[in-house]
């Protein structure tokens, strides 16, 4: 049986932005349409979704996790499978084969085959890993790091030695003196590898995440590095936003980032990059046509206004025509100029503007 937490919801109290869910009754699966403040233990033998924050006063056990917001748990968490958290994940104890997330990890225990964090592993006590353990940051512990895994980081701090299996090789940070036979990662894929691994291994069951995960760690260029968690943040929140019961975006940047990646040699042959694309596009066509007005491009810098205004120059003409002339209005008077006026000089200049 599956459990549905929304804003309707009976039974729960709105609090700050967050749904009070007093007690949790065992479900198979779970999922979390709003964000949850879950006031005793969860237990599920399926899977657990959460579409924003989920905050769990209590135990937590379940085949997987699925977290698109930040996930706290001041008890234990179980799961058998996979923990993929898009924000940071703050725990008492954790055990999981694979652990993912997009932010940091504070625990107290770690006991893991996988771990993967784009922010620092903090550790109070002690971090189990049978295969690996990778950070973008460091990864600090209470006591120690031990067992049969491999681990990397700018840096590694331990209280105690280092308990694992390879020894001195099996830890690799930039100041590393080990060769690369004892490196964890290969030689990097070309983008052709890249995408043919993406289309054998991870598009078939729609897997965007795990296949930008392995794209992200198997290359060791920090401008690809950045553009596919970019990408896999993009992808994440298009899913979450197609997944509500209205589609309530009004932020049109989303589906012009969404355009590069639907439109890239990695994702050509993916329906499901498809489907979120063209969802997207068709809400905001109806939205530029019913309630113009309400229609929004944040952008908060100004590389940022750039990178928007040359991934639509550059993929726009897949994007709906009447879409695209309102994103591109919305673009240019960010810094105070009128559309017809930048269009004008760009056709004097013989430039292409759509597409």
């Amino acid at each position: 049986m599956v459990a549905i937490y929304d804003d309707k919801t009976q039974g729960v109290i709105e609090s700050n932005g967050y749904f009070i869910l007093p007690s949790f009754n065992d479900h198979t699966d779970a999922t979390f349409k709003a964000s949850y403040i879950v006031a005793s233990n969860i237990e599920c033998t399926g899977k657990i979704i959460a579409l924003f924050n989920l905050i769990v006063l209590g135990d937590v056990k379940a085949s997987e996790i699925d977290v698109k917001g930040k996930f706290v748990c001041t008890g234990k968490c179980d799961v058998e499978g996979s923990i993929v958290v898009q924000n940071n994940i703050w725990v008492e104890a954790i055990r999981a084969k694979i652990i993912e997330t997009h932010d940091q990890i504070i625990a107290q225990e770690i006991d893991a085959e996988q771990v993967k964090a784009d922010g620092s592993i903090i550790v109070g006590k002690t971090f189990f890993i049978s295969d690996a353990a990778e950070s973008y940051k460091n990864i600090l512990c209470g006591e120690t790091v031990y067992g049969a895994g491999k681990v990397v980081a700018q840096a590694v701090f331990t209280a105690e030695p280092i308990d694992l299996d390879g020894g001195d090789v099996a830890v690799s940070t930039p100041n590393s003196s080990s060769n690369s036979e004892n490196a964890l990662c290969d030689i990097p894929p070309t983008e052709e590898e890249l995408i043919e691994l993406g289309e054998k291994e991870f598009a078939p069951r729609n897997d965007y995440c795990g296949f930008l995960d392995a794209a992200i760690s198997k290359t060791y260029n920090n401008y690809d590095k950045q553009r596919f968690t970019q990408w896999r943040n993009v992808l994440s929140e298009a899913e979450r936003v197609i997944q509500t019961e209205k589609i309530t975006c009004t932020d049109v940047a989303i589906l012009i980032r969404l355009a590069e990646i639907a439109d890239s040699d990695y994702f050509r042959n993916w329906d499901k990059i498809d489907e979120l694309f063209y969802t997207l596009d068709s809400h905001f066509t109806e939205l530029v046509r019913t309630f113009k007005e309400s229609v929004t491009c944040v952008i908060g810098s100004y590389p940022e206004w750039l990178q928007i205004l040359d991934i639509l120059c550059r993929y726009g003409d897949i994007i709906s025509e009447i879409v695209y002339d309102l994103a591109f209005e919305l673009i240019v008077s960010n810094l105070g100029l009128k559309a017809k006026f930048v269009t004008e000089r760009l056709f004097e200049k013989g430039w292409n503007v759509h597409g």
